[in-house]
């Protein structure tokens, strides 16, 4: 019975080797400066999350075919990365994954144009299917991704965000991509539109729950436990839904004063802690992890036509480890 990272990381091991193998030769690159970068980030320490969830719901769909499962999880993951540079140079981050950012060693232009070239790549290798639903899932996922990118910043340091907004940045920035590399997965196999449907909601869900967990773990994380600094994404004047559930729940003197934090040019230590006593009187991150719960409740919900089999088994897995990131 596979219920864990480890259980779907043991049972689908040789495949997922196979996947970095191809992750790696499709760079297809001499030029000395892409491949430095590229294969910094690509060797931080990610998980391959995105292609394991193509590479499942392939199987999940009894996909037969050569080896295009492995080409598109590559796909999935270049784009992925592209978007981390580029996020990078956006945010002027330091650190990714516990260790120097890649703009932070090789520069600004570096990391944009290595981003670009990994866009490229990805559609380079997507065309090369010759699969035209495939083409449309990957242009619509990129477009909606920068949209995401752009709504974002429209957002810097806005105190009255709303909830919907928010979600809405969740959906593009982290949700599509997702949600891609399950439909792909049934997209592939030749799956009935029942099945391609169930596996787009079951990423749509996860997604989201994947976020908001991320989101949270600012406000809560061990920074030892998964490289990322506390306080980040409020230095950096991004509204979150802790953020947001605070801003609605605080007291008028907690709101102005928030809203003082967030406006800052610079958050101080003693800004930083004043956040996090008041997201503990008033609950936020926990709320904003029942969220979560509830997203990935309904992601598992979604695969419920399927019938079982080690692949739904680990789908529903990884439903629960993206809630559990804090533990």
């Amino acid at each position: 019975m596979i219920t864990t990272l480890q259980d779907i990381l043991k049972e689908y091991k040789s495949d997922m080797e196979r996947m970095e193998s191809r992750i790696h030769d499709s760079l297809g690159t001499d030029v000395a400066l892409i491949r430095q970068v590229s294969t910094y980030i690509l060797g931080a320490g990610g998980k391959r999350f995105r292609p394991l969830l193509h590479l499942l719901s392939a199987r999940l769909c009894g996909y037969h075919g050569h080896d295009d499962e492995y080409t598109i999880g590559g796909v999935v993951e270049f784009i992925h990365t592209a978007s981390l540079l580029h996020d990078d140079v956006i945010d002027e981050a330091k650190v990714r994954r516990g260790r120097s950012s890649a703009n932070s060693i090789w520069g600004n232009q570096a990391s944009i144009l290595v981003g670009d070239y990994l866009y490229s790549k990805a559609l380079y290798h997507g065309v090369r299917l010759h699969n035209q639903r495939v083409m449309d899932v990957l242009s619509e996922t990129t477009t909606a991704m920068s949209e995401g990118e752009v709504l974002q910043l429209m957002q810097i340091q806005n105190a009255d965000m709303s909830e919907a907004d928010y979600l809405r940045i969740v959906d593009c920035k982290t949700g599509v991509l997702i949600t891609a590399a399950c439909r792909l997965g049934a997209i592939i196999s030749k799956a009935p539109l029942s099945q391609e449907d169930a596996l787009a909601a079951y990423g749509r869900k996860l997604g989201q729950a994947f976020q908001i967990t991320d989101d949270t773990l600012d406000y809560a994380a061990d920074a030892n436990e998964l490289g990322k600094v506390l306080g980040k994404d409020l230095a950096e004047g991004k509204v979150t839904l802790p953020l947001i559930y605070l801003m609605r729940r605080a007291e008028p003197a907690e709101q102005d004063a928030m809203r003082r934090v967030l406006a800052a040019d610079e958050m101080t230590d003693d800004d930083l802690a004043f956040t996090l006593s008041l997201m503990r009187k008033h609950g936020t991150v926990r709320d904003a992890l029942n969220v979560a719960q509830s997203l990935s409740d309904e992601a598992k919900a979604a695969l419920s036509l399927f019938p079982d089999s080690p692949a739904r088994q680990a789908l529903l897995a990884l439903a629960d480890y993206v809630v559990q990131r804090e533990k």
